[in-house]
């Protein structure tokens, strides 16, 4: 993966009461949070909520990992022990300056947690849901979303795609550009829901760089049809040097949503296997037509 690089600060996390069966799994976090030189908060034996909120205040960030029980929503057992009542207190405390991560480490959603179905579904501003299975690849990405400053920093480079998805998609983004990247290069760009974040800059100078614009999602369709339409104009419209195309998962984009975008811009929604095939007949297709031109 092309990494964008972030300028960071210090981090300080609350890592959450579990229930018993995800005991190790934090266990395991906390000793990787550690060896990040990543501070570790956790609540002390007996807290009063009030002392769990001042411990809260004082981090960055909570982080909540979901196992087959559900303590998070209120169709569960919401905020009847530890596990309920510290994520309630950190959804009040959730603000641009401190973010609630939500990962599960199970990874394959069925019907033993399809809780984290409506919790996906209720995902807002400043709240991030990982489903990697490594604690190494999470911290990892925690780390990038707690430190990212307001403008985003990142080198621009020349590839031929400039690929841009939702950072709640991360997990079928990836299967999908390890897949083109056998073949053609790649400039990923992660976008959070972190919305003081200012990407526009960014984007702007890079589209130029890249010969073609894919921008994926699966989950976050309100996302994807407003930042498309926002890059769109960015690339100057009709007239935008660089093709962009829209592309999403059917196993969750619905192709109704995409019709504002007919005849605009190249829309397309297949299984997730196939997307990379129509990424690479998109890009044969639209270097063709540049190649033709300059003749």
């Amino acid at each position: 993966m092309d990494q964008i690089t972030f300028f960071s600060d210090s981090i300080k996390v609350f890592v959450c009461d579990v229930t018993l069966e995800m005991t190790e799994q934090k266990q395991k976090l906390c000793k990787v949070l550690s060896r990040a030189r990543i501070k570790v908060v956790t609540a002390p034996k007996n807290a009063t909520e009030d002392n769990v909120e001042t411990l809260m205040r004082s981090c960055n960030c909570s982080v909540h990992i979901l196992g087959k029980e559900d303590y998070y929503t209120t169709e569960g057992n919401a905020y009847s022990s530890n596990v309920g009542i510290q994520y309630r207190i950190a959804k009040k405390l959730r603000n641009k300056d401190f973010k609630v991560f939500l990962w599960n480490p199970l990874g394959k959603i069925d019907s033993f947690n399809q809780y984290i179905n409506n919790i996906r579904r209720d995902i807002v501003d400043n709240t991030l849901y990982s489903a990697t299975l490594s604690p190494i690849y999470f911290v990892e990405e925690l780390r990038n979303m707690v430190s990212q400053e307001s403008k985003i920093q990142g080198k621009t480079e020349n590839k031929d795609i400039f690929f841009i998805f939702n950072y709640l998609d991360i997990e079928t983004a990836n299967s999908v550009t390890g897949m083109v990247e056998d073949v053609l290069s790649i400039k990923k760009l992660a976008v959070t829901m972190n919305t003081e974040t200012d990407y526009s800059d960014y984007i702007k100078k890079q589209l130029p760089s890249c010969k073609v614009c894919i921008i994926y999602y699966d989950f976050a369709t309100d996302w994807a049809i407003s930042f498309t339409r926002q890059i769109w104009k960015d690339n100057g419209g009709q007239s935008g040097k660089t093709p962009i195309m829209l592309i999403g998962n059917s196993a969750h984009a619905d192709e109704n949503y995409l019709q504002i975008f007919k005849n605009v811009i190249e829309i397309a929604i297949c299984e997730v296997s196939l997307i990379p095939l129509e990424i690479k007949v998109f890009f044969d297709k639209m270097t063709n037509n540049i190649k033709k031109e300059v003749v």
